[in-house]
């Protein structure tokens, strides 16, 4: 039970302490009293996100505490957007928090009734209900999921694989058919480089050629008269020595240089044709891999699926017969679900009955529409809960037929026949909304009981 909540710089509140009595409390203040703070306040403590702007002005935090028999939850959010959460004083996550709270506390508000009128949750409140056990049935409709991914992997149909099996070899010749190497993209923007700036290259080359041809004559008639005075110091014989191998060094050089001028291409049909071929990689990189390696790599790993894709009919043989046989398991297991909850529906709906006549809606009529669908996660069934608050008219959908006051009753009533936990405390906001007069009594008396 809740004993007490206490509330830090929300919105207008700079502190306030709620101690609430074992039973039946109610709060109560025309609009702007402040009711919707403390309801945000619980929806906050028990996992809802809350603005910093929600912070009182000039407060660096908000706090929320709220302090049950064996439970103290404290939640806190700072001005600059983290958030703490503690119970009993540990450190919590905001799933562990929801898990804690779900064993303690059940708020009723507007998005409850917006969850009651939409006919997609109302399979899981029938649940809720019933109690239904989905375990085995889950466990059956995966593994059904798994076989079926796996087959889905060589295709869904021979004509899948048929298409896979041309897509892929499409893929391996257009690879292949390019003759890609590894390091051929950066060898390729090399001369890509080199071609672009073949004129200043040229010239540059030709200069360098010039220089050291007059360097290379100077060398040797430095060498010659070198030769000729070290029969008077053989200290210099040394020196004549690394200048003879100089002379050759430089000599090389100039050849290595008049080969390369004599030998490079720099035409422009030389860069288009790197262009072109940059162009190719970049195609295959776009469609197969970041990198040249990437690329080859994937081409590796088509051809290991592709033979995988040639070898694989045993293998699609043997799944399309488990799946068969667990479709017929599935199939076996939903029909049960199905016959527990039709049961459960008929339940439900007397005991709603049962419940909005005390409420002062003695002509309801409520029923569970029950429609077949493909099996799926929780079931073959999808259902939607019809009504009708006055003899003589039929039961309709929910969002279509029911008024603000009479959505105030049902809600309660739901809540009351799902049998919550007698230790878990019940929160309605606004549960009396469109509701007055002696209706206010019926309401009072089932929320006192």
């Amino acid at each position: 039970m809740l004993n007490t909540l206490r509330i830090q710089n929300l919105a207008l509140i700079p502190a306030v302490e709620i101690n609430f009595g074992a039973h039946f409390n109610v709060l109560t203040g025309e609009t702007g009293a402040g009711k919707s703070i403390i309801i945000g306040s619980l929806n906050f403590i028990f996992g809802d996100k809350l603005s910093v702007n929600a912070i009182r002005h000039g407060a660096d935090f908000a706090r929320v505490t709220a302090v049950f028999d064996d439970t103290i939850i404290v939640r806190t959010l700072h001005a600059n957007g983290k958030s703490e959460i503690r119970v009993n004083d540990e450190p919590m996550t905001i799933k562990g928090l929801r898990e804690v709270a779900s064993n303690l506390i059940d708020i009723h508000g507007q998005h409850d009734t917006e969850k009651l009128l939409d006919p997609k949750n109302h399979l899981s409140i029938l649940d809720a209900f019933a109690k239904t056990d989905l375990t085995v049935y889950q466990n059956a409709y995966s593994q059904l999921q798994n076989l079926k991914s796996e087959l889905a992997t060589y295709g869904d149909n021979p004509a899948e694989r048929a298409r896979l099996l041309d897509l892929y070899q499409y893929q391996i010749n257009e690879i292949e058919r390019a003759h890609l190497s590894a390091d051929e993209e950066d060898t390729l923007n090399q001369r890509a480089l080199v071609l672009r700036n073949a004129e200043k290259l040229a010239e540059g080359l030709q200069a360098v050629v010039d220089n050291l041809t007059d360097g290379d004559g100077s060398l040797g008639v430095a060498q010659k008269r070198l030769l000729g005075v070290q029969q008077y110091d053989s200290k210099l014989q040394c020196w004549a020595e690394r200048l003879g191998a100089a002379s050759g060094e430089v000599t090389d050089i100039l050849i290595d240089l008049r080969d390369y001028l004599d030998s490079t291409d720099f035409s422009a049909d030389a860069l288009e044709s790197v262009y072109d071929r940059l162009d190719e990689i970049k195609n295959l990189k776009r469609k197969y891999g970041a990198t040249v390696p990437d690329v080859l790599a994937f081409c590796e790993k088509t051809k290991a699926e592709q033979m995988r894709l040639l070898s694989a009919g045993d293998t699609i043989q043997r799944l399309q017969a488990e799946i068969d046989a667990q479709t017929v398991v599935v199939t076996k297991l939903a029909a049960e679900l199905t016959a527990v909850r039709q049961v459960a529906a008929k339940n439900l709906a007397n005991q709603l009955i049962a419940q909005l006549k005390d409420l002062g809606m003695a002509q309801t009529q409520f029923d569970v529409q029950f429609t077949a669908v493909a099996p799926k996660s929780n079931g073959a069934d999808s259902v939607e809960f019809l009504f009708s608050a006055n003899v003589g008219e039929p039961v309709r959908p929910l969002a279509q037929i029911i008024s603000g006051g009479e959505m105030s009753r049902l809600m309660l009533a739901v809540k009351t026949v799902a049998n919550p936990e007698p230790q878990k405390t019940l929160v309605f906001d606004e549960i009396d909304t469109g509701i007055s007069g002696k209706m206010g009594v019926a309401l009072a008396g089932k929320l006192a009981a």
